[in-house]
C-alpha cells in the first residue's frame, strides 16, 4: 500500500495553493483573505482555525460493552485492552458516524471515503479496500449508521492495519465515477470468505485507479488521511485491537488533545464535551464486531465489477 500515502491533504500544501483551491470553489473571499494576509506556507492557514486545514488525527475507543449511558467516555486506543480471543476470528467493520464539521466550499459536500485493510486467510494476506461516496452539509453528518465495510474480515495473530482518505469531489465531469462507486457491491460492503479470493486483487485495483483518477482532478482535493495499526502487543503506545468504536479526529495538533476532557453523545453520534456541545473538527467512528454470518459470500458482485471496469480510466 506504499502508493497510498503519496498524495498530500489540502492541509499539506502552500497557501498560495490553498488559495487556489478556494477559488476553484467559488470561495473568492476566503481566497482573498488569505492572500491579502500575506503569504506564509502553511502558518498562515492553519492560523484561520478551519477545520479541513489540520493534518493531525487523534484515536479514541469506545467499549460497546460498557456503553449504556446515553453519554459515554471515550479512552485513548492505546489504553484500550486487546482481545487476544479475536486471533483467528473473523470480524465486522462498520462505518457508524461520518460528521464534518467544516469541508472547504460552500452548500452539501460530495466526499468520497476511500478505507483499506488487510484480510489474512489461512497462511495468505490479501490487500482489502472499500470506497463510498457521501454526501454531507457542513455542521452535520453523513446518513451512514452501522455500514457495512468489510464484513468476514479475518484476524491474524500480528493484528490489522487500516487506512483511510477523504476527497472532496468538486469536480463535475466524475459523475460516471461516482456512479461506479455507488453501485451495489460497495453500498453493502466487501464480504469477504475464509479463504483466499482470485478476484480480490482485481477489485482493489479497479478501486485504488478510481481513486486516484479523482485526485488528478483540479477540483478535487484530499482532506484527511489517517493510518491506524490495531495490535495486540503490550506497547503502552500501539493501539489495541478489540471489539467496539474507534473514534478518529481530526485536530491542529494531537499533543493538544485530551480524550478525558470529552465523551460520545450516541443520540447525535457525535463526540462532545462537558457540557454537550459538538466538537468543532471533522469526526470518524467505524466499529469492530462479530461477523456472525457463516455462509460462503463472493467478494465481488457481477454487476458492481462490471461498473467499475466501465467508469474505469482506461490504462
Amino acid at each position: 500500500m506504499s502508493d497510498f500515502d503519496e498524495q498530500p491533504s489540502l492541509g499539506d500544501r502552500t497557501d498560495d495553493e490553498i488559495a487556489d483551491f478556494l477559488e476553484i470553489l467559488g470561495d473568492y473571499g476566503g481566497a482573498q483573505e488569505l492572500r491579502d494576509a500575506g503569504v506564509r506556507p502553511q502558518g498562515l492557514a492553519r492560523l484561520l482555525g478551519k477545520p479541513w486545514i489540520h493534518t493531525a488525527h487523534v484515536f479514541g475507543f469506545i467499549d460497546g460493552a460498557k456503553a449504556d449511558e446515553a453519554r459515554v467516555p471515550i479512552v485513548p486506543a492505546s489504553e484500550a485492552e486487546c482481545d487476544p480471543s479475536l486471533i483467528g476470528s473473523q470480524i465486522k467493520v462498520t462505518l457508524d458516524a461520518f460528521q464534518i464539521a467544516e469541508y472547504p466550499g460552500s452548500g452539501q459536500h460530495t466526499v468520497l471515503f476511500d478505507f483499506k485493510g488487510r484480510d489474512q486467510a489461512g497462511d495468505e494476506a490479501q490487500d482489502l479496500q472499500y470506497a463510498s461516496v457521501l454526501t454531507i452539509n457542513d455542521h452535520d453528518r453523513a446518513a451512514v449508521n452501522g455500514v457495512p465495510i468489510f464484513t468476514g474480515l479475518t484476524v491474524p495473530p500480528d493484528g490489522l492495519s487500516f487506512k483511510a482518505k477523504t476527497i472532496l469531489v468538486a469536480s463535475k465531469g466524475d459523475q460516471a465515477l461516482i456512479d461506479a462507486l455507488q453501485s451495489a457491491v460497495f453500498q453493502d460492503g466487501l464480504k469477504l470468505m475464509g479463504k483466499l479470493q482470485p478476484a480480490l486483487p482485481q477489485l482493489v485495483s479497479l478501486v485504488g485507479g478510481i481513486t486516484q483518477n479523482l485526485l488528478k482532478r483540479r477540483k478535487n482535493e484530499q482532506i484527511q488521511i489517517f493510518d491506524l495499526g490495531l495490535d495486540f502487543s503490550g506497547s503502552r503506545t500501539s493501539a489495541r485491537l478489540r471489539r467496539g468504536s474507534y473514534v478518529v479526529v481530526q485536530v491542529p495538533g494531537a499533543s493538544m488533545w485530551r480524550w478525558d476532557s470529552w465523551s460520545f453523545d450516541q443520540h447525535t453520534m457525535s463526540v462532545v464535551d462537558a457540557n454537550g456541545e459538538p466538537a468543532p473538527y471533522n469526526t470518524i467512528v467505524f466499529g469492530v464486531t462479530h461477523s456472525g454470518s457463516s455462509e460462503t459470500r463472493s467478494a465481488v458482485r457481477e454487476e458492481g465489477r462490471v461498473a467499475l471496469e466501465a467508469a474505469s480510466p482506461a490504462t
